[in-house]
């Protein structure tokens, strides 16, 4: 899924990664704070803000996946990017 921008909550374009992981870079700038949701989970993934790179890996099957950032408790600019296996360095 190529980089993605946003301010508010966002539901992520959906993707299936080849293997049965990926890799989800985040980043966020501003006073607010940045979550990702798997739309299946209630359990949110916080991002930092302001210069500090989030990345993780998520095991999953290989099928159809779902996201959404997550915008609370003031403004934040986001970026968010998701690579097919992974990709940690």
């Amino acid at each position: 899924m190529p980089e993605t921008t946003g301010d508010t909550n966002r539901d992520l374009p959906a993707f299936t990664p080849e293997e049965g992981v990926y890799t989800i870079y985040a980043r966020c700038e501003g006073r607010g704070k940045v979550s990702i949701v798997r739309r299946d989970s209630s359990k949110p993934h916080p991002v930092a803000c302001n210069d500090v790179l989030t990345v993780g890996l998520v095991y999953v099957e290989k099928k159809t996946q779902h996201i959404r950032i997550k915008v609370a408790g003031g403004t934040a600019t986001w970026n968010v990017a998701v690579v097919s296996g992974n990709h940690q360095s």
